[in-house]
């Protein structure tokens, strides 16, 4: 066996393990629908890499850079924009606490002049 099919065989291997942790993730409600989506998609990307294994290769070439580079660059790109939407969302969480934890000490100081009055 080559080192090419090799290669190809455990880039899908490793692309079908992370779509099913992805949907175990999923099933336990521990990722929201925006997440799964973007990680299956990493997932799917290093399962379609090892069946376009020689696109990525002539890809390479033309960039001169070995293919696994090229992979490396598509996936560390579909990490990024996972990360930079997990960042946009966390804080947007933190403005909706923060909002809330104002409103909170307002209306209990309502209360408390409410309750002394």
């Amino acid at each position: 066996m080559s080192t090419a099919v090799k290669q190809a065989l455990v880039l899908a291997l490793g692309g079908v393990v992370i779509v099913f942790v992805i949907l175990g993730l999923t099933r336990r409600r521990l990722l929201t629908t925006r997440y799964t989506l973007g990680w299956l998609g990493v997932g799917a990307l290093v399962a379609l890499a090892a069946l376009t294994l020689p696109f990525v290769g002539r890809l390479g070439k033309v960039a001169n850079i070995t293919p696994t580079a090229v992979l490396l660059m598509i996936s560390s790109g579909l990490l990024l924009a996972i990360s930079i939407q997990l960042s946009i969302s966390v804080s947007l969480l933190q403005e909706r606490l923060r909002t809330t934890a104002e409103a909170h000490a307002l209306l209990a100081r309502r209360v408390s002049e409410l309750e002394n009055a």
